[in-house]
């Protein structure tokens, strides 16, 4: 009977209401699969820390090799200035001069030695703590990225069932009737057929006269609201 169409209507936004729940959910998974970005701010503070070092290690190589050889040529100053050899005064003084030149460049190398060396440490220890917070961060990554592939595995093989049954239950009304059906679930959102309780639509929630109240009992057709023209099955 024709008075079955609202009903089977109804069994079939149901199905169609739980199938578009699963593909919004799934859209939701698929939009937090994949690297977050926690993750990928700790990798690069880990990235940094790292290039930080790096570069302090370089730099101080760099300071030494500048103080072994500031130091071998005031070695060799020292020779020629205490070795005799050199007897003109203002030969001496010109010495001299250099060697104190030298020296106060060692000074300063050696300052930058130490402040270097300080910074290496501070960046060892700053990368220490980003390599340990990128694991951490990495581990929890790893599990929420397996629990979302499991969940999407579920909700995927239970679309298929939805969309394998959908046919079956689209069989059991007319095309006129469907096609009525799907374009009240574009207009009204998702929302084709809504229950009559007490003479009550519950889908626009506004109270139907008598005549058609007795209208969705008895018609062999698709009564709709006088409202909100959404499809009416009587509860």
């Amino acid at each position: 009977m024709m008075a079955k169409a609202a009903r089977v209507l109804y069994r079939l936004q149901m199905l169609d209401s739980e199938l578009s729940e699963l593909r919004s959910k799934l859209r939701e998974i698929d939009g937090s699969l994949g690297e977050t970005r926690e993750l990928l701010a700790a990798r690069d503070r880990f990235s940094q820390a790292e290039g930080g070092l790096a570069d302090g290690r370089s730099r101080l190589r760099d300071l030494e090799m500048d103080l072994q050889l500031l130091t071998e040529r005031m070695a060799g100053s020292e020779a020629r200035l205490y070795g005799g050899k050199v007897v003109n005064p203002k030969e001496l003084a010109a010495m001299q001069q250099d060697l104190s030149h030298m020296k106060s460049s060692r000074s300063v190398l050696e300052d930058d030695v130490l402040a270097c060396m300080t910074r290496i440490d501070d960046v060892t220890s700053e990368l220490a703590t980003a390599r340990s917070q990128l694991a951490a961060i990495e581990e929890v990554w790893k599990v929420e990225q397996s629990r979302l592939g499991r969940d999407a595995e579920k909700l995927r093989a239970r679309a298929a069932v939805l969309a394998e049954n959908r046919p079956e239950v689209t069989a059991l009304v007319t095309s006129r009737d469907l096609s009525a059906y799907e374009e009240l679930l574009r207009a009204k959102g998702g929302r084709a057929v809504a229950m009559l309780v007490g003479g009550m639509c519950q889908g626009c929630r506004v109270t139907l006269p008598t005549g058609k109240v007795q209208s969705v009992r008895q018609s062999q057709e698709l009564v709709t609201c006088t409202n909100c023209e959404r499809i009416l099955l009587v509860e």
